[in-house]
């Protein structure tokens, strides 16, 4: 029969507590890090770009309605998240005779002038909305 030392056996001990003690520490550190990959981004601060409306009093429904439709078609543009074309609805008449809103969220500014600003369909959409305004003021901001 085979006789196995003191040697030997703290040898085996200590591979033992070395082998579970890698596992568990791999096993921790992946795990935190996958939790962090699935978190929400959550204090992600996202670009607002704000646009303010007047109209032309001469606006046809047929011209709102091809305004509209150009307006939501931006968000096809990459980078463009939760826009959003609206009318005025404030009680407080502080809107000094803008009528409408385009709102819309980008990652970074880099998105917003790098790939929408150039983007064919926001210069189709300014070509149609532009010369239909009677004042414009964009203005931008980080959420």
């Amino acid at each position: 029969m085979f006789k196995i030392g003191v040697t030997d056996r703290l040898s085996f001990f200590i591979v033992g507590m070395f082998y579970l003690a890698t596992t568990c520490i791999g096993y921790l550190v992946f795990k935190k890090e996958k939790e962090l990959k699935t978190l929400p981004q959550v204090n992600q601060k996202m670009l607002i770009h704000l646009v303010l409306i007047q109209f032309k009093p001469e606006i046809t429904s047929q011209d709102f309605k091809q305004i509209t439709d150009a307006a939501y078609a931006l968000q096809e543009v990459p980078g463009v998240s939760t826009l959003n074309f609206s009318e005025n609805v404030s009680p407080e008449g502080f809107n000094q005779d803008y009528t409408h809103s385009l709102t819309m969220k980008f990652p970074n500014a880099i998105t917003r002038d790098s790939v929408y600003l150039p983007h064919p369909i926001h210069q189709k959409f300014v070509d149609l909305f532009v010369p239909l305004t009677e004042k414009i003021l964009v203005y931008d901001f980080w959420e």
